[in-house]
């Protein structure tokens, strides 16, 4: 957006550098994201309303609208050679097929969000031709059964969802690996904080930009014009995108921040109303809000508490991926050290669903055991625990090995111990763990 911007006031080596930067930006993009394929039908649109507008100069914008297309046509064989140069063959039997998104997108127990059980009923079908047949099938059941003010009000709860930002600390986050104990004194404060300041300032960007776009007259001859266009155009699109077809997420919707930043950059405020001013108003302002955001969060995090991650390793592949667990042979132990850095009320252990294993958290200090029973695929354990080291220990004391869930980086090391098994030590392996408190929380153990 900001080469689009530029575009027009570039000298010849100026464009040059930029037709290189425009390029490998969008062929890097739409290798990571797919969805910036969003930006080739605002292209399109803005190209023709500047066309029927008798305003479109083919020396501004053919060229850099071919360069994103190019971008895109590169990534597909970047693609492959990256798979290349890594050694890496898809698996196409396993592969989803993005029917399946669009499966998740019309569910409406989730509200369009990602569902590992819409995954796993894929993941049962043998082939990927299978696989997108079944998610035709259940397309055509939901369509049916939504009907259109159902439909409607799915898609209404979906852009709640994709606006939402009252969850910025658990995306993608499930915790940090030990929360620091002075942090966790005043979790609750923090977290409130958090929640009410980026929700506010969110809020108020929006309002800011719907205000200005309402009074916004585009002046075609300016070259600036296309720009903020075509994030606008883009933004919409890629509103459109999620709420009527893909699944959902808060932070998904983040990638409009930068989008609304660029025009509120070019859409010149509409004229303010001459009003008395005083000279300690904008102190008194900024000091009462400051006032307000403190108590809200002292007011919240009482009324409202969250439960606080002591500690964890819950990174993980999705469901889609078929991570294959790790074979526990008969009498074999894991062992793997955790600190607590605060107290805690609640361990879990993810071992893996119908694995027979004993399972035992012990304080290195005062060599108390806690056993921890099994709950489906994890064993979990509601019992107070101080502050301190502890280890978890892994016995298969059966006759037949057991399926563990463990995971293990080429080079990073997830967790500040190594994981054990029989003695020898596994730095970039680790088991999957999480420590809460929810003495500020009040809420249920799950």
């Amino acid at each position: 957006m900001r080469l689009f911007w530029r575009w027009p006031r570039f000298g010849q080596r100026q464009r040059a550098l930029a037709a290189v930067g425009l390029t490998a930006a969008v062929g890097l993009g739409a290798l990571l994201k797919p969805n910036l394929i969003v930006l080739l039908p605002a292209l399109v649109i803005v190209a023709l309303w500047l066309w029927r507008q008798k305003h479109f100069k083919a020396q501004h914008w053919a060229l850099p609208i071919l360069l994103v297309v190019l971008g895109f046509g590169l990534s597909r064989p970047a693609s492959q050679g990256l798979q290349s140069l890594s050694h890496y063959t898809p698996n196409s039997a396993e592969v989803l097929p993005m029917t399946n998104w669009l499966r998740m997108g019309l569910n409406p127990q989730t509200t369009g969000r990602y569902s590992a059980q819409d995954v796993q009923q894929a993941n049962q079908a043998p082939t990927p031709a299978a696989k997108q047949q079944q998610d035709l099938t259940v397309i055509s059941q939901r369509l049916n059964q939504l009907g259109p003010l159902g439909l409607l009000r799915l898609w209404l709860g979906k852009l709640g969802y994709l606006l939402r930002v009252g969850g910025i600390q658990t995306w993608y986050n499930g915790g940090l690996r030990a929360s620091p104990s002075w942090y966790q004194k005043h979790a609750a404060f923090f977290q409130a904080l958090t929640k009410i300041s980026y929700a506010a300032a969110t809020v108020s960007l929006w309002l800011v930009f719907s205000w200005r776009l309402v009074h916004w007259r585009p002046e075609l001859n300016q070259t600036t014009t296309t720009a903020i266009m075509l994030a606008v155009v883009t933004a919409l699109g890629y509103l459109a995108f999620h709420t009527l077809l893909w699944e959902v997420s808060g932070r998904y919707g983040q990638v409009l921040l930068p989008l609304i930043m660029i025009g509120l950059a070019g859409i010149p405020a509409p004229a303010p109303v001459p009003k008395a001013k005083t000279a300690r108003l904008p102190v008194l302002m900024s000091t009462a809000t400051a006032i307000i955001w403190l108590l809200s969060g002292m007011i919240v995090s009482h009324l409202r508490p969250q439960k606080i991650i002591v500690a964890a390793q819950r990174s993980q592949l999705s469901a889609q991926y078929h991570a294959q667990p790790e074979q526990l042979q008969p009498q074999t132990v894991m062992q793997e050290a955790v600190r607590l850095n605060g107290p805690a009320d609640y361990f879990s252990v993810q071992v893996h669903a119908q694995s027979q294993v004993q399972v035992v958290l012990q304080n290195l200090h005062t060599k108390k055991a806690y056993p921890l029973t099994a709950a489906g695929a994890v064993y979990r354990l509601h019992q107070h625990l101080p502050a301190g080291r502890y280890q978890i220990t892994l016995l298969n004391a059966s006759t037949a090995s057991q399926a563990v869930d463990v995971v293990t980086t080429s080079a990073y090391q997830l967790n500040a111990f190594p994981l054990v098994i029989n003695g020898d030590a596994h730095k970039t392996a680790s088991l999957i763990y999480t420590s809460i408190d929810h003495e500020f929380g009040g809420g249920s153990h799950g």
